[in-house]
């Protein structure tokens, strides 16, 4: 995505089913130049062939969309002898093994390139038995992972996420902190972080610096416990502290529309639109 100096809306079309298309007809007609691919056809975007992905790549070009992110489920993954909870991984598996995971590296990065994503999505492991379960921090592969992204133009960012080891402030920036000079940065999702009880504004300042990506989406909580999925800005994640606080920090974010709405995907995404484009200082193009 070409540096700018206002922030910028991103679609994801699998947001609205397996095919590509209806989700990047609706970014145009919702004015959203800019899309994040992780799926298509029902499997995972760093399984697709080339061809696969240079389709995706033409139907994005035709529709004048750009690839502003590849939300690849790097690190989203644990040892073939541990046994992960329900994780969705979106088509690609969650045991791996260990000798397997630089050729799926560079998979990712082969697929950024092809897309012309110049961000990459990974993880921190899942989060298994303690006796299996695997950290990021000082993880080799991390770094030698930063080290071809960097020789490929592209960046990897770190989401925050639950299911995985790094998902607490704490170890989230230390995990930055460790890597930031090598090219990490921090893909920010603003509900995980309130799902752990620390989307705060004290928390949100000192990850803000870290933010290359921001993922939006927003629950309630649902009957009988549980969540239930709504539109940006119509749920409980406290966005209206924590917009201004990344806008202030980082004025020129990517905000990344993820509603998991099942029912009525479009609309949750127009209303989302809406909102972002009301609610971040200084407007969303």
């Amino acid at each position: 995505m070409n540096a700018r100096s206002t922030s910028t809306l991103v679609l994801n079309p699998d947001e609205l089913g397996p095919n590509p298309a209806p989700g990047m007809d609706l970014a145009v007609k919702l004015g959203i130049e800019h899309l994040e691919i992780r799926s298509a056809g029902g499997a995972n975007a760093v399984t697709l062939t080339a061809d696969q992905l240079q389709h995706i790549r033409a139907m994005a070009d035709e529709r004048g969309l750009e690839v502003a992110a590849l939300a690849s489920p790097l690190w989203k993954w644990c040892r073939p002898e541990a046994a992960p909870g329900r994780v969705d991984t979106f088509g690609f598996p969650t045991q791996v093994p260990p000798e397997e995971r630089l050729g799926w590296v560079e998979r990712a990065i082969e697929a950024a390139a092809i897309l012309g994503a110049p961000l990459v999505r990974v993880f921190s492991h899942l989060r298994v038995a303690e006796e299996l379960t695997e950290q990021l921090l000082g993880d080799p592969l991390l770094a030698k992972a930063l080290e071809l992204a960097q020789r490929a133009g592209v960046r990897l960012l770190l989401e925050n996420e639950p299911v995985c080891t790094v998902a607490d402030a704490e170890p989230l920036l230390e995990v930055l902190h460790r890597y930031h000079e090598q090219g990490l940065g921090l893909w920010l999702d603003v509900a995980n972080l309130h799902e752990v009880g620390q989307a705060t504004p004290d928390v949100v300042r000192a990850l803000a610096p870290y933010a290359g990506y921001v993922h939006v989406k927003d629950y309630r909580p649902a009957d009988g416990g549980g969540r239930q999925f709504c539109p940006a800005g119509e749920g409980v994640v406290p966005y209206d502290e924590v917009l201004p606080l990344l806008h202030a920090a980082r004025p020129a974010l990517p905000y990344a529309l993820e509603t998991h709405v099942r029912d009525t995907p479009a609309d949750a995404l127009t209303a989302g639109a809406a909102f972002l484009r009301s609610a971040v200082p200084g407007g969303v193009a």
